[in-house]
């Protein structure tokens, strides 16, 4: 290739590449310059104000051998396999339904779809009102009807924290996961459930044989929105929890927050941090890579 070619080649080039370059910028800014920031603090002991002590890899030897790390990894697991089948599961049922023309369907869809357009922060506030042992909705209506256990301390006890927390996930997040299906729903050709229908399948078997599996693009792509949103969970946890009882409920980023800010190990919550980049790395590149580069937008073969 000549030199003339090249630099032709460059100028026809330009005008795109300039409309990249703030675009670049932005993410060279806001993106890679605070990963290689982490990275850099997370091999110092550093209370964020002082000057840092070099300690090499010594903060990723005592990440994993720190037993509330452990319980952090535990958590993550269960958030990711209890969030992600219910919410899909319910979202898809939901979904069936309205897309069959229900009675005031689009004011469902809207009702449905309110919680996940809510802060967090209210939605804690919210739940920690109605779960409250002593004054909430869910102990009174315990006390009412007789059923002890509806008057249990469900935020406040280490065995029950974290699965009252992702109970609260699974209500917020549900209508998100019901207008993905909805969406996948109407893109279906209605020729080929009508086949199914003259070849005499019912509707559950249309619905399992044919429908769920045309779906296919959604789920994976809810599958890879929930585990990435299961591993920066942290708003929704720190007002229910604050990742208690004893740790109980802790997740990766509520852990990094307490180690930086309350216990000014600022060092130690990047270690944290990096660790959870690496893992939310390692999720979507070994997703795409197991179910294909274009199972987002359905080009899969």
């Amino acid at each position: 290739m000549t030199t003339l070619t090249v630099r032709t080649r460059l100028t026809r080039n330009l005008p795109g590449l300039a409309f990249l370059v703030p675009a670049l910028v932005l993410f060279a800014v806001f993106v890679v310059y605070p990963i290689v920031y982490n990275i850099q603090a997370s091999t110092l002991d550093w209370d964020g104000v002082n000057a840092g002590t070099f300690v090499g890899l010594q903060n990723y030897v005592q990440l994993f051998q720190d037993p509330v790390f452990l319980i952090t990894l535990r958590n993550s697991g269960l958030w990711i396999v209890l969030t992600i089948i219910p919410q899909s599961l319910i979202g898809f049922l939901l979904a069936l339904g309205l897309n069959r023309g229900v009675f005031a369907s689009t004011a469902y869809r809207a009702i449905f779809f309110v919680p996940a357009i809510l802060s967090p922060v209210v939605v804690g506030i919210v739940w920690q009102r109605i779960m409250d042992p002593s004054n909430g909705v869910i102990s009174s209506v315990g006390r009412a009807t007789g059923i002890t256990w509806l008057t249990g301390d469900w935020l406040g006890s280490p065995s029950t924290a974290i699965f009252a927390v992702i109970f609260v996930n699974v209500w917020m997040w549900t209508g998100f996961s019901m207008l993905f299906y909805l969406a996948g729903l109407q893109l279906i050709d209605n020729n080929v459930l009508e086949a199914a229908k003259i070849d005499g399948a019912n509707g559950f078997q249309t619905t399992l044989g044919i429908t769920f599996p045309l779906l296919k693009s959604t789920h994976l792509s809810l599958l890879l929105l929930g585990v990435i949103g299961s591993l920066k969970t942290f708003e929704l946890v720190y007002v229910l929890t604050q990742g208690g009882p004893a740790h109980a409920s802790e997740m990766l980023p509520t852990y990094a927050f307490e180690q930086a800010f309350q216990l000014q190990s600022v060092g130690y919550a990047s270690t944290i941090s990096v660790v959870l980049i690496v893992i939310a790395v390692a999720a979507s590149l070994s997703m795409v890579r197991v179910f294909g580069a274009g199972f987002i937008t359905g080009d899969e073969k």
